[in-house]
């Protein structure tokens, strides 16, 4: 009697289940919405970083130490200057500049 009694509540829910979902556009099995900020402007150069954090940094091209020259990382050996970008360096060889780096215009 049990199990009948658990079969018919199971079938019951699933019938129940698929009308919901085949009536609406089935909302409520959607992630919901979630709006990511646009931010207008792009990340300042510069910030505070750990020191703890600058000793262990290395350029990811030839390993060698870096130093830090304003708002940016510069490798001893390969002199390319990594950004700092609100306090986060950014250690990417596409993103890193050969020599001086360019001025950029504070906003």
């Amino acid at each position: 009697m049990k199990r009948l009694l658990v079969l018919a509540l199971a079938a019951g829910g699933a019938a129940w289940l698929w009308r919901r979902r085949s009536a609406g556009s089935g909302a409520a099995f959607d992630a919901p919405a979630v709006q990511v900020p646009v931010s207008p402007a792009p990340p300042k150069l510069g910030g505070e970083v750990d020191a703890e954090l600058l000793s262990i940094l290395a350029c990811p091209l030839d390993k060698q130490p870096v130093t830090r020259e304003g708002n940016y990382l510069v490798c001893q050996e390969c002199k390319r200057h990594y950004p700092i970008r609100d306090g986060i360096p950014v250690m990417l060889i596409d993103e890193a500049e050969q020599g001086p780096p360019a001025q950029q215009a504070d906003g």
